[in-house]
């Protein structure tokens, strides 16, 4: 058994969801070269306008129609969209682009032996879309497309006009007074193919289920990337900011459903004559939750300046990485205060930079003043061996009057081996922990080469 769903208004149907404002109004789908109407929302259906009517009679039937340009590339993207939603249900899919689907509901029997098992999840799915959408049910892929294009209860029922053939052998089927399918395969096959050619008897074949048909099966996405038209032009940051916040909503949805977090977010701002302009955002942490981002995406946009007007908007996550556990609080105190550090490190990163926030990585190497790196804000940080090491280390080694002090422990000898490049340079070296005589504790070594002591830390 196969299930087709038709969505005959998908990509108004989605803006409408972006865009509630647009329900308000008569709104219409129109193709450009053509100037006819392609896809039109109920309010335009309530004052007369259909699919099909040249545009000018639609300005006729609504002053204040709202028009907006089809574009078929950016329908099919979103048939995508709404097959990797289904994905999580349906284990085999196959596009019909730009405006349909199959679902193979044979694998699925097991799960849902039920048909209204299907329906039912079909719905579920389909909820938080608002899409207008027609299916149907049949044996054969070619049987399912017809019932959901003409509604009808069952493939005897089929108007010649929903037969995926040219509209010169429709006309000719109706002249013989063949109006539904029932009709013309009550007529034997061989007649039909010498009166009427081999391409019905082909058509035929396919409707059976005699010819196999080629269907192009569906591999969801490996990132996410939706774009959006305005339906006005956006000189500032706020006006942007709902449109913005409903993709990062699909975007929560989309790293939802596979258990993932994006490190990166890619915010491309399309302008009327100017090229387009890049914001890019990296997280030092991976983040999913929409309220997060959108918050991370007002703290870089609070320093950037719209060059100029925006007509349409995209957002594009390409970093995508499993999910991990919640990390420690940073900050002490109430629970209402606390905030977490992969958040305050990301936002630290869109306050001042990406380049001006470091982290600390442990470096295998015998100095304890070469031990470290500077690492990118988020990097693993290594294992730390801190007993009888002091957290906070000079810049340089400084020179002391051991007088000062009084030693407490050591000592203990670094010695680089033979093969280490610095060997020339740094002699052997003991360190003692030590007691300034104001009460502070320190780190300090005694050079054999130049026989005098060094400060290198203070313990906390």
């Amino acid at each position: 058994m196969w299930m087709y769903l038709q969505f005959p208004t998908l990509l108004l149907d989605r803006m409408q969801v972006l865009q509630p404002e647009l329900k308000e109004r008569p709104v219409v789908l129109f193709h450009e070269q053509e100037q006819r109407v392609m896809q039109t929302n109920p309010a335009a259906e309530t004052v007369g306008i259909q699919p099909g009517y040249p545009l000018s009679d639609a300005w006729l039937l609504a002053d204040t129609l709202g028009t907006f340009r089809w574009r078929e590339a950016r329908q099919r993207h979103l048939l995508q969209q709404v097959a990797t939603d289904l994905y999580q249900v349906f284990a085999v899919i196959s596009l019909d682009p730009p405006s349909g689907l199959w679902l193979d509901l044979a694998p699925m029997q097991k799960l849902y032996p039920e048909p209204q098992q299907n329906k039912l999840q079909l719905q579920q799915q389909l909820a938080p879309w608002e899409l207008r959408y027609q299916s149907g049910v049949g044996a054969t892929p070619l049987q399912a497309k017809m019932i959901a294009q003409s509604q009808v209860s069952t493939v005897a029922d089929i108007p010649i006009g929903y037969l995926p053939c040219p509209l010169p052998l429709q006309e000719k089927l109706q002249r013989m007074g063949l109006h539904t399918l029932g009709a013309l395969q009550a007529i034997p096959r061989a007649l039909a193919g010498r009166r009427l050619g081999k391409e019905l008897v082909v058509l035929l074949a396919r409707i059976q289920g005699e010819q196999r048909e080629s269907l192009h099966f569906f591999r969801p996405p490996v990132w996410f990337y939706q774009r959006l038209e305005l339906t006005a032009e956006a000189n500032s940051w706020q006006a942007l900011r709902f449109p913005l916040n409903r993709l990062l909503q699909d975007l929560e949805h989309f790293l939802e459903s596979r258990q993932q977090e994006t490190r990166q977010l890619l915010i491309t701002l399309y302008h009327r004559d100017d090229e387009p302009t890049d914001i890019t955002l990296g997280f030092a942490h991976g983040s999913y939750v929409a309220q997060e981002l959108a918050q991370f995406c007002q703290l870089k946009m609070e320093n950037c300046a719209l060059e100029a007007p925006v007509l349409e908007l995209s957002l594009q996550a390409r970093q995508l990485q499993p999910r991990h556990g919640d990390h420690g609080d940073l900050l002490q105190g109430p629970r209402q205060h606390k905030k977490s550090l992969p958040r305050l490190l990301n936002e630290l990163q869109l306050r001042l930079g990406q380049q001006r926030v470091w982290g600390v990585q442990n470096h295998a190497d015998w100095l304890p003043e070469h031990a470290w790196r500077k690492v990118l804000a988020g990097q693993p940080l290594g294992q730390a061996y801190v007993q009888d090491r002091p957290l906070w280390l000079l810049p340089e080694p400084r020179p002391v009057q051991i007088q000062h002090w009084v030693l407490l422990q050591g000592p203990e000898r670094f010695t680089l081996p033979w093969w280490s490049q610095d060997g020339d340079q740094i002699c052997d070296r003991d360190y003692w922990k030590a007691r300034h005589r104001d009460g502070q504790p320190g780190w300090l070594f005694y050079e054999h080469q130049h026989g005098c002591w060094w400060q290198h830390g203070w313990f906390s």
